[in-house]
C-alpha cells in the first residue's frame, strides 16, 4: 500500500512540473516578436491591434470550454483568429504550441500575453487593456 501511494504522489508531482513547464515557455515568449506567419493571422495582425490568437484541437475538451468564455471576448469587439492546430502546424510550431487550448495576444507585432490551458474572458480582457 505505502508503494501506490509513493507512485500516485510521484505521479502527480511529474503532472504538475508538466504544467509549470508549459506556462513557463509561454512566459519566456512574452516580448518577443511574432514570427512570419500567413493566412488568416497575417491579415488580421495587418487590419487590427491588439489580435488573439486561439489555438485549439478538435477533440480537446478543455477547448470546448474555453469557446464559451471566448463569445465574451467577441462580444467586446476584439479581432479574434482562431488556428486549429491540427491542420495548421507549423503556425504552431512557430509559436511554440505544445498544449490546447493556448491563447496569445499579439501588440505592435509582438507577443503581449501567452496563456496556455483554460483562461477566463475577464483575464483575456484585462490583458488587452
Amino acid at each position: 500500500m505505502p508503494a501506490l501511494v509513493v507512485m500516485l504522489l510521484v505521479v502527480i508531482g511529474l503532472f504538475v512540473l508538466l504544467q509549470w513547464f508549459f506556462r513557463l515557455r509561454g512566459w519566456r515568449r512574452k516580448g518577443k516578436p511574432v514570427p512570419l506567419v500567413g493566412g488568416a493571422l497575417a491579415k488580421a495582425l495587418r487590419q487590427s491591434d491588439p489580435v488573439v490568437v486561439y489555438f485549439y484541437s478538435p477533440s480537446c475538451r478543455a477547448c470546448r470550454t474555453q469557446e464559451h468564455y471566448l463569445t465574451a471576448v467577441q462580444e467586446k469587439k476584439k479581432p479574434l483568429v482562431r488556428i486549429n492546430v491540427r491542420k495548421d502546424t507549423q503556425t504552431a510550431q512557430k509559436f511554440g504550441v505544445m498544449g490546447t487550448p493556448t491563447i496569445v495576444i499579439i501588440e505592435n507585432r509582438v507577443i503581449k500575453e501567452y496563456f496556455v490551458g483554460i483562461t477566463p474572458a475577464n483575464r483575456i480582457l484585462k490583458s488587452l487593456g
